[in-house]
């Protein structure tokens, strides 16, 4: 274990190295780092308790979703007593926060409220609950009301909020570096912090859009310029809607469509292949691919309209079957806006309307202070680890283990700037953490040539087997906690992971430099000097 080939030695020398040159830039003031190389100029980001950022309280308008839930109930209503045959109504209509109805005939009430009570689902098929979806009143001899119960709104609000929270993570932070805070505030509330956002009207962006995609079919009644009248005043044709588009001219189209932004499995910003203008390259699901191929196979010759925020963007002409289940979305963009609505059609789009409640900056002056204390307890803790080694393990092994700590921190540093990775203040508490427990690696190595030198075995003996036999019960340990550091990282949010990233890097780093950094610098030494005995 003390023989290094050459290539091993560069690969470990080289490792140190790239360290070296990623942490760099974070000790030199900003002017020297502007002159660097443009790799060069990553920092560690610091989270908003030490350089400050945006914080944002949104509350989400459960309103809409519960009017669309009685909505989508409505449909399916409607859908059910047209699929039954000769089930016809006078009307079937949202009324105070319910669907109410009624049939023609009263002979068709029984076979009418069959079908209502077989609309009520369970809420949760995975759960144990039986909670239902809706209730069904019958309301005189012809009428009927449906209900959203309960315990579904409840359902709906905590699914509303957890979405919302996906999709604001996947707007702001898609790399997921940020380290942003977002964890729901009360019933209705989301807390948002995103640290050193330097745009906050990019953010407000990002958060108002709804990004709410569909492809609806153009209607025959947009040529007729007395149907277009009428729907500019709100009286559409049954099962229509009517849009804005981009370029000034609306279009009436199919209201229910099958093909929405759910449908995306990907989408890029890219440029059209023949007019080299910005376009946003689409995927969709399997499903969806399918149901594109067959609806534009029907409809050739006709258009279709790609309609996104209730607004239409662009309507293509259908002249042959897209079977692919891909394609490209145009609509006079730029490189920025296509790149945006990329990101936020990966994205997904908000359930729910988002309303910014309290908006403020952060200051960094705490986080000075923060910074300063930070520094002050890792050089008191590095000194003290340094000493304590130096103490107890003489010189020359003393030395070995805090060359190997002062290695660890580097490569600590220049790990979380190539990450991109953000330290906070539990992260600050992370690394000092691991300067504590980076010797003890080290600690078990050299207790170990320790024995094995009082066993009376030569120098080179005692230290290939101390490193040898020591080599189980570091991984050991350190795997263990580098479990708990991965668990605190998926589990946790926010500051938690921040600590947890730290805790693991730390973790890796130790075991580098302990088992494979020290042992290099001993096995030089040892060769250089070949001792007698052990100085330790």
């Amino acid at each position: 274990m003390l023989i290094f080939s050459r290539w091993k030695v560069t690969l470990i020398l080289g490792t140190v190295l790239l360290g070296l040159l990623f942490a760099l830039p974070n000790a030199l003031p900003a002017s020297v780092r502007d002159n660097l190389p443009a790799p060069m100029q990553r920092t560690i980001n610091l989270g908003l308790d030490l350089q400050g950022g945006a914080h944002m309280l949104l509350e989400v308008d459960l309103s809409s979703v519960l009017t669309q839930a009685l909505e989508n109930e409505r449909q399916t209503i409607l859908e059910e007593f047209r699929d039954a045959g000769r089930l016809r109504t006078e009307f079937v209509r949202i009324e105070d926060d319910a669907v109410v109805g009624r049939v023609r005939d009263e002979a068709d009430m029984d076979r009418a409220m069959t079908l209502l009570r077989s609309l009520a689902r369970p809420i949760d098929p995975t759960s144990l609950s039986q909670d239902k979806t809706i209730t069904v009143e019958q309301v005189g001899d012809k009428g009927f009301q449906v209900n959203v119960t309960d315990a579904n709104i409840e359902f709906i609000r905590k699914r509303t909020i957890a979405q919302s929270i996906n999709v604001l993570r996947k707007r702001i932070d898609p790399q997921g570096t940020t380290e942003m805070t977002l964890a729901p505030e009360g019933d209705e509330r989301i807390l948002l912090q995103v640290p050193g956002a330097k745009d906050i009207d990019e953010i407000k962006d990002r958060i108002n859009k709804t990004a709410n995609l569909s492809f609806n079919m153009v209607r025959q009644e947009s040529t007729n310029a007395a149907a277009m009248a009428a729907a500019s005043e709100g009286r559409l044709p049954p099962g229509a809607a009517y849009f804005p588009s981009k370029d000034g001219s609306p279009l009436i189209v199919d209201k229910r469509t099958k093909i929405t932004g759910e449908c995306l499995k990907s989408s890029s910003e890219g440029i059209h292949p023949t007019a080299n203008y910005p376009i946003v390259n689409f995927s969709f699901n399997v499903r969806c691919a399918k149901e594109f191929g067959d609806l534009t196979s029907k409809n050739l010759g006709k258009r279709f309209a790609v309609v996104l925020d209730g607004e239409i963007i662009t309507v293509p002409r259908i002249n042959g079957a897209i079977t692919g289940g891909s394609g490209f979305i145009e609509g006079s963009f730029t490189n920025e806006s296509a790149r945006e609505l990329a990101l936020l059609l990966n994205a997904g789009a908000l359930p729910a309307k988002l309303i910014i409640v309290e908006e403020r900056t952060v200051s960094a002056e705490l986080g000075n202070d923060s910074i300063t204390a930070g520094k002050v307890a890792s050089m008191i803790g590095l000194i003290g680890v340094a000493i304590f080694m130096w103490l107890s393990y003489g010189l020359r092994f003393g030395t070995i283990a805090n060359l190997a700590l002062a290695t660890n921190i580097i490569l600590i540093a220049g790990s979380l700037t190539l990450m991109g990775a953000t330290l906070t203040l539990p992260g600050i508490a992370g690394i000092i953490l691991t300067i504590g427990m980076a010797v003890d690696a080290n600690v078990l190595i050299f207790e170990r040539i320790r024995e094995e030198t009082y066993l009376g075995r030569p120098p080179v003996n005692a230290i290939e087997t101390g490193y040898r036999r020591s080599l189980a019960p570091i991984l050991d340990a350190n795997i263990t906690t580098l479990i708990a550091a991965i668990t605190l990282y998926f589990v946790g949010s926010g500051p938690i992971r921040g600590f947890a990233v730290t805790l693991a890097i730390g973790i890796v780093m130790s075991v580098f430099t302990a088992v494979i950094v020290a042992r290099l610098m001993t096995a030089t030494w040892l060769r250089g000097s070949r001792p007698k005995t052990l100085p330790i």
